[in-house]
């Protein structure tokens, strides 16, 4: 419990001293002529009295302002990493972090793209994400679901956590299946909060040799005719037959997606795999939360396009005619759901762009959503669960999949990811965890946190006492990680790593 209570605290980083180093001044002034004693006060007086100001104007700034904060280990990866190292898969060329604990341990290298064991490959140590904070940002609104926020821990006050809001003052919260329930319904989230939220696991642009490569597309089409689908290192292109004409009523054609379970090297159902973790740690649950991303380009009229995502042994599928005649249509548990009418303007205008266009898609706690071009196709579906469970049929391999009605495309990239799975235990916290098997009723000022990576996190679900965190004690919102550090070996003072900023990571926290 120790080590996972000091792996989600931060510490604020020393700041650097604003003096120049002992000999700077001597060398610059011996490059021309020597001034003169009253002019070297002069010049030097305005630089002197500038120190106290300058001091000044950051403890203004630290105490009302923002306030820096290092993260030490991975409670919050993905979004927020701890001390990790940076792992290049040598197969497919894919890039993660790999935790690593306070005594430099790091877990066993799984590449979740491709499932490759990496023991033996290259990596680049880092320091903990840096975090700007912007202090008192919680005296002008409270905390929403699902924001990232720094707040005091209850139980060590003296230590700071950053974790994410789910529960709030007056709400019941419950976690069932990887979700979150407020007051017996499911917890939702909006297009900019998936974004945030959504976990990479799978990227057609990394591809390994194909002695290493599990196909991760299957191609197929509803009346089970030869698909004209095919693949051309990582792009997938759609030719329609050349005989068919426009208006032929014929099935859709599928490519569906076949993951590659990174801890059993083989096919099998998406689970909360975490590659920061490493080999072997998480629950091993399904999920079926599902999201795909994909960039695309129509090169002849296409009809239509359709989605499924597997909901248990069940399936939602969605079919967006690409005309303007009808709206798109969702088929699931035996009901179909039509969207307003205006998305069907919208579709046939987004279809008729010129060029590459995107498309994002997603069945996320049971909140259906579709976007073109990053803007809403129609208002998200919430579809409840079916009343009765359909019997498994061949989808079991196959969690989602992306179907074309006619007419030429191709795909340049496509992601699959998936929401975080909440637990509900950690191998070595005794009890039940708060808000697991029955419903924590929040009072007045009380949230309920919870860790991205929730297989390590230590948060409300396991504080000893309480799970609650009082609104008195929230510090403020993170919003930038501000100065990434990689190690670099240089032979200077022996072989330590030195840690050199690298801007390419500098990114906002969503």
């Amino acid at each position: 419990m120790d080590q996972i209570e000091a792996s989600d605290t931060f510490e604020a980083p020393r700041a650097a001293s604003s003096l120049p180093p002992p000999g700077v001044e001597r060398r610059a002034t011996s490059r021309g002529p020597e001034p003169d004693e009253g002019a070297l006060r002069t010049t030097s007086r305005p630089l002197i009295e500038s120190v106290p100001i300058l001091f000044i104007g950051m403890l203004l700034v630290r105490t009302f302002a923002a306030e820096a904060y290092i993260v030490p280990t991975g409670s919050m990866a993905p979004t927020l990493l701890g001390i990790h190292r940076d792992v290049s898969c040598p197969d497919c060329g894919f890039q993660f972090a790999l935790g690593v604990d306070e005594d430099g341990q790091a877990g066993q290298p799984l590449c979740p793209n491709c499932g490759a064991d990496l023991e033996q490959a290259p990596a680049v140590e880092r320091t903990g994400d840096r975090l700007l904070v912007q202090k008192n940002f919680f005296h002008w609104r409270s905390p929403k679901r699902w924001e990232v926020v720094v707040f005091l821990n209850p139980a060590e006050p003296d230590q700071a956590y950053v974790k994410r809001v789910v529960g709030l003052p007056g709400e019941s919260v419950e976690l069932k299946h990887g979700d979150v329930f407020i007051d017996g319904m499911i917890a939702r989230k909006d297009l900019k909060e998936l974004r945030g939220m959504r976990l990479l696991v799978h990227d057609s642009s990394f591809r390994p040799p194909e002695s290493a490569w599990f196909p991760r597309w299957r191609f197929r089409s509803d009346d089970g005719g030869p698909s004209c689908w095919s693949e051309d290192r990582g792009v997938l292109h759609h030719e329609a037959a050349p005989d068919r004409t426009v208006g032929d009523d014929r099935a859709v054609d599928w490519i569906e997606y076949r993951h590659v379970d990174p801890d059993r090297a083989d096919y099998g159902p998406i689970r909360d795999f975490i590659a920061y973790n490493g080999a072997r740690l998480g629950s091993g649950s399904r999920v079926d939360d599902l999201a795909i991303d994909a960039r695309l380009e129509f090169t002849g009229r296409v009809e239509a396009l359709a989605l499924r995502f597997r909901v248990g042994p069940g399936a939602l599928r969605l079919t967006i005619p690409l005309d303007g005649q009808e709206p798109p249509r969702a088929e699931f548990g035996g009901r179909e759901y039509r969207t307003q009418e205006g998305a069907a303007r919208l579709a046939r205008e987004w279809a008729a762009r010129p060029g590459e266009r995107r498309l994002e898609a997603s069945f996320v706690d049971h909140r259906l959503i579709v976007a073109f071009d990053g803007d809403l196709a129609f208002e998200p579906l919430d579809l409840e669960p079916p009343e009765t469970t359909p019997a498994p049929g061949p989808l079991e391999a196959s969690p989602l999949a992306f179907g074309l009605r006619g007419g030429d495309a191709r795909i340049d990239r496509l992601k699959v990811f998936r929401d975080i799975y909440y637990t509900d235990g950690l191998s070595h916290a005794p009890g039940r965890p708060f808000g697991v098997g029955a419903p924590y009723p929040l009072g007045q000022e009380e949230y309920f946190v919870l860790g991205d990576n929730s297989p390590v996190s230590n948060d409300s679900r396991f504080w000893p006492t309480s799970p609650v965190v009082p609104g008195s004690m929230m510090l403020g919102k993170p919003f930038l990680v501000h100065l990434p550090s990689r190690g670099v070996p240089l032979r200077v003072f022996g072989d330590e790593p030195y840690w050199v900023p690298d801007l390419r990571e500098i990114r906002y926290i969503r």
